[in-house]
């Protein structure tokens, strides 16, 4: 993806968050709001994963230790 692309990827990802915060009732959009560049570059740009293989053996792996940003997270995987 292009910059502009990765632009317009992390707003949708950010469009995800607070649809699913606002859904849930309950949340921390900031701090996932904060992340969504982040969430985007990893998963769209840097890491090695392929949702259509997900047992590939030498994709990579994320740990989200940060878990009240687990919006953003699950917005990115579902883009």
């Amino acid at each position: 993806m292009n910059t502009l692309e990765l632009k317009k990827m992390a707003n949708e990802v950010r469009k995800g968050i607070v649809t699913a915060v606002h859904s849930a009732k309950s949340g921390h959009p900031g701090g996932s709001l904060s992340a969504a560049d982040i969430y985007t570059y990893l998963f769209f740009e840097e890491l090695n994963i392929d949702p259509k293989d997900p047992k590939k053996p030498d994709r990579d792996r994320f740990v989200l230790s940060k878990g009240h940003t687990a919006p953003g997270y699950y917005s990115a995987l579902a883009h």
